[in-house]
């Protein structure tokens, strides 16, 4: 009995990975910075500048696309949820932390080296959730097939 569990664990592990390429339809809040300047003075000449360094949210809707094979992943993020500095080639960064389950699929983006948002979509559901610094997203994802033809 222990040598056949043995050998269909070996048997599930060597199963070729399955190819998911997503499009998911969403929106959320993306973090940016505001800045404000303030100027004061009092009666005796004495004046002075001061600057507030804050965050505010920004509202958006947009696309996330994403594929994800074995242990290798790509994710679009929204524009908007970017930094000014960020990694990535075309427009697509890297997944790391992949885990590809049965009812749901987790990993992190590799924006930059201090924002790595987390990926969490619910593969019963179809929804995506992804939360970091610059901001969280929430959308509807549909699978796409690889040779799928275009629409126009």
């Amino acid at each position: 009995m222990l040598l056949i569990a043995v050998l269909s664990m070996i048997a599930v592990d060597q199963v070729p990975s399955e190819r998911l390429q997503l499009t998911c339809r969403g929106g959320g809040s993306a973090t940016k910075p505001a800045n404000s300047s303030v100027y004061g003075a009092d009666n005796s000449g004495n004046s002075g500048w001061a600057t507030i360094r804050r965050n505010r949210s920004e509202g958006f809707e947009d696309q996330v696309d994403l594929w994800i094979e074995g242990q290798e992943g790509r994710i679009r993020l929204p524009r908007t949820m970017l930094p000014p500095i960020h990694g990535g080639e075309k427009g697509w960064i890297k997944l790391s932390d992949i885990d590809v389950g049965g009812d749901t699929i987790t990993a992190s983006a590799s924006v930059n080296a201090l924002n790595h948002p987390k990926v969490h979509i619910d593969r019963r559901s179809g929804v995506i959730s992804i939360d970091g610094k610059s901001g969280h997203f929430v959308g509807d994802c549909a699978a796409m097939e690889a040779d799928q033809p275009r629409k126009f």
